[in-house]
């Protein structure tokens, strides 16, 4: 039986998870990249979970048919049980999709980026259920990830379209249709772009905003918008372009949205 998520509900990919948020309330521990690893996504209000085990200290072992994945913990408290129906995951607009892309940028504040996050605002019950000593101690990234706050590269595009696309880069690099670009300059490789092509390999997506903007999220810079001329040459110094399977030094393009250019696009990103 499956039930429907009335709220955002952080997956971790071990159920010792709350053990990142507990120490002694100072800090969370993150790796060699400043990242941390055991948030696997968030699902968004409206999608399935079931339940599949309870173990410990109020955790729950889940299911969903909106993630793979056989390792998937919450706690309970974020697993409310919703009278609603399961709400239809529609393909939105290019206009809407680069809209709500672009609005996280001109927020007054700066959308980092987070390691399976796709929920830009946070998830304000990580206080309740994990408060730390002195959350306003903390400095701005640990705030940040404490609260689940931001998004990865792939979660910008999966929150932007509601969950329609797939949630990770290995997953993109196949998903609909490859554009041609193999042996190709970045001069022909732009002129063939559409609003919401997808410049990936194993690892990252960029996503197309129109003939001149490209937007992503990078731990470096959070969510920012590039000029695309300057982002592909960036990209051709280090990988070549193929038509499929990129391997470590190569990378694809993927159509999964078609639509010409139009003027609204183009105001979008002024």
């Amino acid at each position: 039986m499956f039930l429907v998520a009335s709220s955002p509900v952080p997956l971790f990919n071990t159920f010792k998870f709350p053990n990142y948020f507990q120490g002694k309330g100072k800090s969370i521990p993150l790796d060699n990249q400043g990242l941390m690893r055991c948030l696997e996504t968030i699902l968004l209000p409206g999608m399935l979970f079931a339940l599949r085990e309870k173990l410990s200290k109020n955790i729950y072992k889940i299911e969903t048919p909106n993630y793979p994945g056989e390792k998937l913990y919450s706690h309970e408290k974020f697993l409310i049980k919703s009278s609603s129906k399961k709400q239809p995951i529609n393909l939105l607009s290019v206009d809407t999709i680069c809209e709500t892309l672009l609005g996280l940028i001109k927020k007054k504040e700066k959308t980092p980026y987070l390691w399976g996050g796709n929920w830009p605002e946070g998830v304000a019950k990580m206080l309740e259920l994990y408060p730390p000593a002195d959350f306003s101690s903390l400095s701005e990234k640990m705030q940040n990830i404490w609260q689940l706050k931001g998004v990865d590269c792939s979660g910008l595009l999966y929150y932007a379209t509601n969950g329609y696309t797939p949630r990770n880069t290995s997953d993109l690099v196949n998903y609909k249709d490859s554009v041609k670009i193999k042996n190709l300059t970045k001069e022909a490789i732009i002129s063939l772009l559409e609003p919401l092509d997808l410049i990936t390999w194993k690892g990252h997506v960029i996503i197309v905003i129109d003939k001149e903007n490209c937007i992503e999220s990078t731990p470096e810079n959070g969510v920012h918008l590039s000029n695309l001329f300057q982002r592909i040459e960036g990209v051709l110094e280090k990988r070549k372009p193929v038509n499929k399977n990129p391997s470590d030094d190569s990378f694809v393009i993927r159509r999964w949205y078609s639509k010409s250019f139009n003027s609204s696009i183009m105001r979008c990103a002024k």
